[in-house]
């Protein structure tokens, strides 16, 4: 493929983000005429020929964003580049998009693209991958009316149920997880923790974090509960409240999440009202069959990068929960209710084995070992996508 470099649309931790325009042959008519090309020094692109292997796992899923090829070029200096084309978003990510209007996504559009980021976080998961890094920057936008986003940047993305290497972070410590601050732990509980951070910043244009400093923000998100705007509807707090449990174990998985109304399909039930009949709290872990189908699992798949499993469609996402929708409006004429106000606690409360002085040992130890392990700066973390003087700047990747 022939093309030409054109203006630096952005730089990252590893790599810098130029637009570039392919020039077409007749036998290259399918590439688009502008793509987006990483790049970064061969000796150095051991990251981005990873994201390349992820992608290409990954391929068929609409709502993850395609890699187009790569190559290898000689700059005038004689430096090797390796170049990774992606496609090109020509709105930028959510994160450009809400700083340049001023203002936050209305909750409505906020829903969709939730819904498509979570199509694209069940393929990956389904391919026993975790992305690691799912923030506003890393959303991005395709076209003029908001209709439609994917999932960027796979560069740190790794296998499912594999351990980091000893003392390793990875992704934006604004979305880290509680258990990856904690205990370096990367799964995909990781990711939805992320994915919900990213949707409180979509509907309120700030982080759900306060903190200005990166230890105290370590610190805050592994022993408090995140802001969550009461402003929000119902629905909205209840779906956020699902994804930000502190527990992983008990956080909602991405599956689950696509049968909550707050992102149900249109016409599923959106603004539908309360069900005034609610289905009850799970009594035992066995016992989510009458919420979910038996359908809803987790999958992982143990493969290789390079093998294919199964590709995922856009469209066969709610057969299920829309059939148990149905089986409750035929009974009592009303809609699920999701919100845990009447949820029944049913499992005692177990002495710690650890002491207070302990746990706040052990939670220092981790964030010391966190902040140990990357050479950034504080001011390069933080950062709102409508007020970015409220937070110093703190999104890039460890």
């Amino acid at each position: 493929m022939e093309w030409v470099r054109g203006a630096k649309l952005g730089r990252g931790t590893f790599a810098t983000v130029n637009v570039a325009a392919v020039i077409q042959t007749s036998s290259d008519q399918q590439t688009p005429l502008l793509v987006a090309v990483k790049s970064a020094p061969f000796s150095q692109s051991s990251t981005l020929q990873h994201e390349r292997s992820v992608l290409t796992n990954l391929d068929g899923c609409p709502h993850i964003i395609r890699c187009l090829g790569h190559d290898i070029t000689t700059e005038p200096n004689g430096e090797r580049r390796y170049n990774l084309f992606l496609e090109y978003a020509s709105r930028g990510s959510l994160h450009d998009l809400i700083r340049g209007d001023g203002a936050p996504l209305q909750e409505a559009v906020a829903r969709r693209h939730a819904r498509s980021v979570l199509l694209a976080l069940r393929h990956v998961h389904d391919k026993g991958l975790v992305h690691c890094d799912v923030k506003l920057r890393n959303i991005l936008v395709f076209n003029d009316d908001r209709q439609q986003v994917k999932i960027a940047d796979f560069g740190l993305a790794k296998r499912a149920s594999t351990k980091a290497d000893g003392g390793e972070f990875r992704g934006t410590p604004l979305y880290m997880a509680p258990e990856s601050i904690l205990r370096g732990e990367y799964e995909p509980p990781s990711d939805v923790w992320a994915f919900g951070c990213a949707v409180a910043e979509m509907m309120t244009g700030s982080s759900v974090w306060r903190c200005t400093e990166l230890k105290a923000l370590l610190f805050e998100i592994a022993s408090e509960e995140p802001l969550i705007w009461e402003g929000l509807s119902e629905q909205g707090k209840d779906f956020l409240r699902k994804c930000l449990v502190k527990d992983p174990a008990e956080r909602w998985t991405v599956e689950m999440l696509l049968s909550h109304p707050f992102v149900a399909e249109e016409g599923v039930v959106i603004d539908g009202g309360g069900c005034a009949c609610p289905v009850d709290s799970p009594r035992s872990v066995f016992d989510f069959g009458r919420v979910f189908p038996t359908e809803f699992s987790c999958s992982s798949n143990e493969s290789d990068f390079g093998v294919e499993g199964e590709e995922l469609g856009s469209d066969d996402t709610t057969t299920a929960a829309s059939a148990v929708d149905r089986i409750c409006r035929f009974a009592t004429g009303r809609w699920l209710d999701w919100s845990s106000r009447d949820w029944i606690f049913v499992r005692g409360a177990v002495e710690s084995p650890v002491s207070p002085s302990e746990e706040n040992k052990n939670l220092n130890d981790s964030v010391n070992g966190l902040l140990c392990s990357t050479s950034m700066e504080p001011n390069e973390y933080f950062s709102s996508a409508t007020d970015d003087s409220s937070m110093s700047e703190f999104e890039d990747s460890i």
